[in-house]
């Protein structure tokens, strides 16, 4: 049987001798994507978090050493069968949640490669890239949409691909009374048939909000925006700006545009890459640039564009004005 590994198992890993009486058959990639976690000494993958595909080698080995190694790699792991780029499928280990007493010192690699761990690894993986809160009250009732402003304000994830330092999440379970962390990520039926029951008319925009970044749920978005499309309401996306980096494989503006979202507004939160790392602390390198560069591209097609900045020290209020006049962008200070 075929088994990939990605990590210490691999060819000159500390740990390749346990693969002695294996097989190399060939270099190779997951056809899914997941995330690779750097755990000091060693790595592991979340099965549920979609963040790149993983880099690793195949081997041809025996039940034997397939048993040996699930003792190897102990309680913190599953196997699965997994798919393979190049068509093959392979036993793959995962992690099962990262444990408590790595998560202050585990990172998330964006590349997916082990050995590209140092100088692109990002502290705090799992909370910024999962729901972050479990702990929710017996018989809580998710928000799914909630009315401010004269707007409804859609609640579709409580993923994010960052963990700003004035993130009201981290003080607040939610805003205006409403609790927006949610127990589990509406599907595109619960959110269509919730707001099937509204009068929709009455609401000036439908903005996709919340307690996450929406384009982490780029196809329920595009989806749930087509069909306030058609019945001519206007829709607005609250976003960080991270969607390309987030669906590397989609023409994310041109998608908005196609469903028919009608605005965006789009946090640009500091005058430069230095301290938009320092405030914002994005998952993938290069989010700034990426976030310019959705804003320019939004601009371009014809999405009516803001970008918005908190008021917290060092921001140059002024400076990021003039970034979003200069693009052609409205602004907003919060």
């Amino acid at each position: 049987m075929y088994l990939f590994v990605y990590g210490t198992l691999k060819r000159e890993g500390v740990s390749h001798k346990l693969m002695e009486c294996a097989t190399f058959v060939c270099k190779a990639r997951t056809a899914c994507k997941y995330a690779l976690i750097d755990l000091g000494p060693f790595p592991g993958v979340l099965h549920d978090v979609q963040i790149s595909l993983i880099t690793g080698e195949i081997y041809n080995i025996d039940c034997d050493l397939l048993y040996k190694l699930d003792g190897y790699e102990g309680e913190w792991y599953f196997r699965s069968e997994t798919d393979m780029e190049n068509g093959m499928t392979a036993q793959m280990y995962f992690l099962k949640d990262i444990p408590p007493s790595m998560k202050d010192r585990s990172f998330v690699i964006p590349s997916g490669t082990w050995e590209e761990k140092m100088g692109e690894n990002t502290r705090g993986a799992k909370e910024r890239i999962l729901y972050g809160k479990k702990d929710l009250a017996q018989g809580h009732k998710n928000t799914l949409a909630y009315e401010v402003h004269n707007n409804l304000y859609l609640n579709i994830t409580n993923r994010c691909s960052a963990r700003c330092t004035f993130c009201i999440r981290d003080i607040s379970d939610g805003v205006y009374g409403y609790d927006l962390w949610l127990s589990r990520e509406p599907t595109l039926e619960d959110m269509i048939s919730h707001l099937s029951e509204l009068d929709l008319k009455k609401y000036k925009e439908i903005v996709f909000t919340g307690f996450g970044e929406p384009t982490a749920r780029l196809s329920v978005l595009l989806r749930i925006t087509a069909w306030l499309h058609e019945q001519g309401i206007r829709v607005r996306l609250d976003t960080n700006g991270h969607a390309a980096l987030i669906n590397p494989d989609l023409d994310v503006v041109n998608e908005l545009k196609r469903a028919g979202m009608n605005a965006v507004s789009v946090s640009l939160n500091a005058q430069n890459e230095e301290l938009y790392e320092k405030l914002c602390r994005p998952i993938f390198a290069g989010s700034y640039q990426a976030m310019l560069t959705f804003a320019r591209q939004c601009i371009g097609v014809g999405i009516s564009t803001r970008m918005t900045v908190v008021k917290v020290p060092d921001v140059d209020i002024e400076a990021c004005e003039k970034i979003a006049k200069d693009m052609g962008a409205s602004f907003f200070a919060r």
